[in-house]
């Protein structure tokens, strides 16, 4: 038994009925040749006389013009580094804009790359700690009439220390996390 005498399937059958509405649509039938075709197509039994429903037509147009090559999109960039080069500058931020720097760093370059993110919200949340030390401090100094003014000087030199020193770790490390600071951000 051949292949053209296997008897075809309705899903065939509608494939065939899908094909010749492309072709009346493409302008290749003409009303009277699709109507002809589409009965012979839908009362067909075996594959060749489904088949024969496409004799004289051209599978698909020939056309007039080259077509564009495709190209494929390109892939997304996921980047890829660790994130130092900007957590040292979220954390050296600080010395000029104290938590303001590092809150910026975090609203625009950590929002791309979540290693910069991890620096600089290290590096914010040192800073709010220091700038809370700092007023609580000087709450308690007018306290106590100015008594524990003396600590100013020592926390000052803290956090400059401390500051910078989170700036190179991170730039020779990558990996950094601040004493005594209070991780209000996440």
């Amino acid at each position: 038994m051949s292949t053209s005498e296997l008897l075809v399937t309705s899903a065939q059958r509608d494939r065939a009925v899908e094909i010749l509405k492309e072709m009346y649509a493409d302008g290749r039938l003409d009303h009277t040749e699709f109507d002809l075709r589409l009965d012979k197509a839908l009362n067909s039994r075996t594959r060749a006389e489904l088949n024969s429903t496409f004799d004289g037509l051209v599978a698909r147009p020939v056309p007039t013009f080259a077509p564009a090559a495709f190209t494929r999109p390109a892939p997304l960039k996921q980047y890829q580094g660790d994130g130092r080069g900007m957590g040292t500058i979220a954390h050296w931020l600080g010395y000029p804009t104290f938590f303001v720097g590092p809150a910026l760093v975090v609203a625009t370059a950590g929002q791309k790359n979540p290693a910069v993110r991890k620096h600089a919200v290290e590096a914010l949340n040192f800073q709010l700690t220091a700038t809370g030390a700092f007023a609580l401090l000087g709450v308690i100094s007018g306290f106590t009439h100015g008594f524990t003014g003396f600590l100013f000087p020592i926390l000052g030199i803290l956090w400059f220390m401390l500051t910078g020193i989170g700036g190179l770790a991170t730039a020779a490390s990558g990996k950094f996390r601040y004493p005594f600071t209070l991780r209000l951000i996440k």
